[in-house]
């Protein structure tokens, strides 16, 4: 008659109820009597002293960010995050031009750029711009590619994702070629854990003949299948525009697909740990059932675009039009001032720590000191104006 009310089912309350038996003591000459008085007591008793069981417990505090709502600062100017900007003019080389940046890592005092749709090559410079070298080239010889996907780099080895033949190619970060592995499937975007274990992301697209059911994939240092994780969904949006997924810092690998409110945040340690972070973007969130179709997503929609770079104090990225800072601290998004100001923030490429780095363009830098900013010393402008490529590294407070 009450299946779930047996002494296993309530360790702690029948505890009590050995110790305490008064409690439901019941006063009855008539043992069926008495019987029906228990049943029918006896569920509001283990209620009762459930409610006070649970509210003893201790909880730990909720200190995890867990949601912010996208709600943009009118009061707070982006430039007051700002403390300084330099810039870099990276060398015209021969071996080194490229028309567009679309992903950028800094790592050991040295810039890696990849241009995949129009280079298809990772180039590389030290950070006062110098060009040093192209990694790999184009080919099948061992070294070679036929297609850099994505890359990463740590402080050993540059990585490069060659679907084309299913391939992981090493150099060290000379560029010299070290060896070549067999990738276990198709993937997207690559990342390396603190233990030298490989995560590698896929993303469902229409008509694509390879199908899988988890978008994260672990591996082992050889290549050996570990874990999958955060399984496909009616949610995934199936478009190829945004090329990285992964951006990462001392402790997490942060990963983002293009149209979720959701932000996973990977223990480099730990993998299997992650937690989530919600934007919400309240009566501007796009609808679910048009989230795997990008085309259906209107100007009154918002949503993140880029992967967002996590740092100690700052979420930065680019949402559905513009960039954005978010506070951690105080919950605040920030996007550039719609009024004159001191300094805007391009979208960024790269982030650690403090220091950002963008991509500026002469058209836009011409627009940004028509509102306000500070203007450039002389002899980067003149390299804006012969489309030199720059960077901005900004400087956070």
């Amino acid at each position: 008659m009450f299946p779930c009310l047996f002494p296993e089912s309530f360790p702690q309350l029948w505890e009590i109820i050995k110790k305490n038996p008064e409690m439901i003591k019941i006063e009855c000459d008539n043992s069926v009597e008495k019987q029906k008085i228990l049943l029918t007591l006896l569920p509001c008793t283990i209620f009762l002293l459930l409610s006070v069981i649970t509210s003893c417990k201790s909880y730990p505090p909720q200190e995890a960010e867990n949601s912010i709502v996208w709600k943009v600062d009118p009061h707070t100017k982006l430039s007051s995050y700002i403390d300084s900007v330099e810039y870099i003019v990276l060398e015209t080389h021969p071996d080194g031009l490229f028309n567009m940046i679309e992903k950028l890592v800094v790592q050991d005092d040295k810039i890696f750029i990849l241009d995949f749709r129009n280079r298809n090559q990772v180039l590389v410079f030290d950070t006062t711009g110098k060009f040093l070298f192209p990694v790999g080239a184009l080919g099948r010889a061992p070294g070679e590619f036929l297609e850099t996907r994505n890359f990463t780099v740590d402080s050993n080895h540059i990585y490069i994702i060659d679907n084309y033949q299913s391939r992981l190619l090493l150099y060290d970060l000379n560029g010299a070629y070290i060896e070549t592995n067999q990738l276990p499937g198709v993937f997207y975007d690559i990342a390396i854990l603190g233990n030298g274990d490989y995560m590698f992301s896929w993303q469902p697209l229409k008509d694509l003949p390879v199908k899988k059911e988890n978008k994260i994939t672990i591996t082992d240092k050889n290549l050996n299948m570990k874990k999958e994780l955060l399984p496909t969904n009616e949610s995934d949006c199936c478009n190829l525009s945004k090329l990285y997924f992964f951006t990462q810092n001392d402790d997490n690998i942060v990963y983002h697909t293009l149209l979720s409110d959701t932000i996973y945040l990977f223990d480099r340690h730990d993998a299997f740990t992650f937690s989530t972070l919600t934007i919400d973007f309240t009566a501007h969130s796009i609808p679910m059932k048009w989230k795997q179709d990008y085309s259906k997503v209107t100007e009154n929609h918002q949503y993140l675009y880029t992967t967002p770079f996590v740092t100690p104090k700052y979420i930065l990225g680019s949402n559905d039009s513009e960039p954005y800072l978010i506070d951690r601290k105080n919950k605040k998004v920030i996007v550039n001032s719609r009024e004159k100001d001191d300094y805007f923030l391009l979208e960024p490429e790269f982030a650690e720590g403090n220091n950002v780095f963008s991509y500026l363009l002469n058209d836009t830098y011409q627009v940004m000191i028509k509102d306000g900013m500070k203007r450039a010393p002389e002899e980067i402008e003149e390299k804006l104006e012969k489309d030199h490529y720059v960077l901005i590294k900004y400087i956070l407070k």
